[in-house]
């Protein structure tokens, strides 16, 4: 659990949200006592307790357990990503979606050589079950407050990154005038584990698909190198060329799962092919990765909305002029199938005019 701030928010009228974004499955993982022992049902019993002889029209539903597995399946469109965050094999999981598949009798993904993707009927169901469990999550957290009329609470999670360096300095400024609104930030560094039905609002590490929630635009993904001034005063003065870049010491995430902009691709949207070695990583966590930078210890990228700041007070520097700007902005990001209250709505809205 990460760093939890209160802060009270002014009222807002409701801001329009993406309408391309509104189809599709969403991340239903569950809490870490109920996963666990999910998790050991789905290895042994991969289907549950549905049985194939069983199916629509016959006033059972297909087990919880086998939803969850074809939830976490159609979100990242992979038997073997799936198996990995369920901590099972993939044989359970491809077994899960079997006994799902006879169940209802029809194909939920079509599989071919590139992989696998839902079929019209598998997106029907992930779209329900989405919907369905968010409707849950909203119920329990309906029930924890029914009885606490001082404070409205607004739940986020971000990365460690953008809590330290984007939101906390930002709310800082309305704890203290506006005591009616609690502000709980929920830190993670990965959106494959993540829980969509347990927060109101976030924003994704990287660049995972998240179909399946309303999003807004938050602000253009800008990147572009960041040192500290010493650093970049022993190489030359500044602003370099970019062969003086590439003979740089750079930076690099280690992330098992590739999400965030790298050095290689950086380097193609500027026209030049990265140096030999820039895909090492020294660090999986963005924060130390830019306290090296301030350090001294090399060259890193540095996304405009978490390093402005930084850049501003003389604690990091733009050794090059280049700037790289995604076509995906950032996106703020709600569940679907969850009405937002409106301490969220006025939150989501000072959030988008904050950047």
């Amino acid at each position: 659990m990460g760093e939890v701030m209160a802060v009270s928010l002014p009222r807002a009228g409701p801001a329009r949200a993406d309408s391309g974004a509104t189809v599709g499955p969403v991340s239903l993982r569950v809490k870490d006592e109920y996963s666990h022992g999910t998790m050991n049902q789905i290895a042994s019993h991969p289907g549950g307790t549905a049985r194939a002889t069983t199916g629509p029209g016959s006033g059972d539903l297909p087990s919880i357990q086998g939803l969850h597995t074809f939830a976490i399946v159609a979100r990242h469109d992979s038997f073997s990503a799936a198996a990995e965050e369920l901590e099972v094999g993939q044989s359970a999981v491809s077994h899960a979606i079997r006994q799902l598949e006879r169940w209802f009798g029809c194909s939920l993904f079509e599989r071919d050589h590139r992989g696998i993707r839902l079929t019209d009927e598998g997106r029907i169901l992930a779209d329900g079950v989405g919907a369905g469990l968010s409707r849950v999550h909203q119920a329990v957290r309906d029930l924890q407050h029914l009885h606490d009329h001082d404070t409205e609470v607004v739940t986020i999670s971000v990365s460690t990154a953008t809590a330290s360096n984007w939101l906390i300095p930002r709310l800082a400024r309305f704890k203290q005038d506006h005591p009616e609104v609690d502000v709980r930030c929920v830190t993670t560094d990965s959106d494959r584990n993540f829980d969509t039905g347990s927060v109101d609002l976030f924003i994704p590490v990287g660049r995972a698909r998240w179909p399946g929630c309303q999003r807004w635009a938050l602000t253009a993904e800008t990147v572009y190198p960041v040192c500290s001034p010493d650093y970049a005063a022993s190489v030359g003065s500044v602003p370099w060329d970019l062969d003086r870049l590439m003979e740089a010491e750079l930076l690099t995430l280690q992330e098992r799962h590739r999400s965030r902009m790298r050095w290689s691709e950086w380097f193609r949207a500027v026209g030049r092919t990265a140096p030999e070695g820039a895909g090492q990583g020294i660090t999986n966590d963005y924060t130390v990765l830019l306290h090296a930078a301030m350090e001294g210890q090399g060259v890193g990228l540095g996304w405009h909305h978490l390093v402005e700041d930084l850049v501003q007070q003389g604690r990091l520097v733009r050794p090059v002029a280049e700037a790289v700007t995604t076509a995906e902005p950032l996106w703020l990001n709600a569940p679907l199938g969850r009405a937002l209250t409106s301490a969220t709505e006025a939150f989501r809205d000072w959030l988008i005019a904050s950047t």
